[in-house]
C-alpha cells in the first residue's frame, strides 16, 4: 500500500513539474530547474520544472537570497493544486576570475518544498550559484552550478514524492524583500515534522 501511495505520489509530482528531459523540451524563457531525481532501484529520471515568480533580496554582509515559485493544477485531479516553492541563500559570493572554482563546492543552503495542501514535503540541501544583478533595472539573473536535496520535513501525512535528487538551474528574479521574508517563514514554521529515513534491509 505504501508503494502504491508513494507512486501515485511521484505520478502527480512528475505532471506538476514538467515534462521528463529525455523527450526534449524548449529553452525556458523564465526561471527553471532541471531535477535528476534517484529511484530506490537505482534509476534515474531527468524532469524539469519552469517558476513564473522569482524574487530575492541582499541583506546585510551582502547575503543574498532567492525565492522561485511555481503553482498549477495537478495532472490527476484538476481540483487540487501543487506549489513549488525553492529558497536559496548565499553565505559567499564567487568572483569570476580570481575565486578557484570546483564542481564540488557549496556557496548556498537550499530548501525546496512540494506543497498540495494541507500536506507538503520539504528537501534540504546545498547549491553553488553565481549571480549578477543588473545596475540599470535591479534584475538578478543566475546560474546554479549544482545542487543536491533530501527529503527532511514533512506537512501533515504527506509522502515524500522523490527521495534524494540533484539540480542545476537558470534564474531570472526581481527584488521583493517582503515576499522572501513571508515565504522563509512559511518553510520554517509549517514544516515541522521530520523525515526519518527508512533502515538499510538486514542481510540473512
Amino acid at each position: 500500500m505504501c508503494g502504491r501511495r508513494l507512486s501515485m505520489k511521484l505520478i502527480v509530482f512528475m505532471g506538476a513539474i514538467g515534462c521528463v528531459l529525455a523527450v526534449g523540451c524548449q529553452t525556458p524563457r523564465t526561471s527553471r530547474l532541471d531535477f535528476t531525481l534517484f529511484e530506490s532501484e537505482g534509476q534515474e529520471n531527468r524532469h524539469y520544472a519552469d517558476f513564473n515568480d522569482a524574487f530575492y533580496r541582499v541583506s546585510a554582509g551582502s547575503t543574498l537570497e532567492i525565492v522561485l515559485r511555481a503553482t498549477k493544477p495537478s495532472s490527476i485531479d484538476p481540483t487540487q493544486t501543487i506549489t513549488q516553492v525553492l529558497y536559496l541563500k548565499t553565505y559567499w559570493r564567487p568572483i569570476p576570475g580570481t575565486t578557484a572554482v570546483e564542481a564540488t563546492q557549496i556557496n548556498a543552503r537550499v530548501q525546496y518544498a512540494v506543497l498540495t495542501p494541507p500536506t507538503g514535503v520539504r528537501y534540504d540541501g546545498g547549491a553553488f550559484i553565481s549571480y549578477k544583478i543588473d545596475k540599470k533595472s535591479g534584475v538578478l539573473t543566475g546560474k546554479i552550478e549544482s545542487g543536491t536535496l533530501s527529503p527532511k520535513f514533512r506537512m501533515g501525512d504527506a509522502v515524500e514524492p522523490f527521495g534524494a535528487a540533484r539540480f542545476t538551474g537558470h534564474i531570472r528574479a526581481t527584488e521583493k524583500s517582503r515576499d522572501v521574508v513571508s515565504t522563509l517563514q512559511m518553510l520554517e514554521s509549517q514544516f515541522s515534522r521530520p523525515i526519518v529515513p527508512a533502515p538499510a534491509p538486514r542481510g540473512n
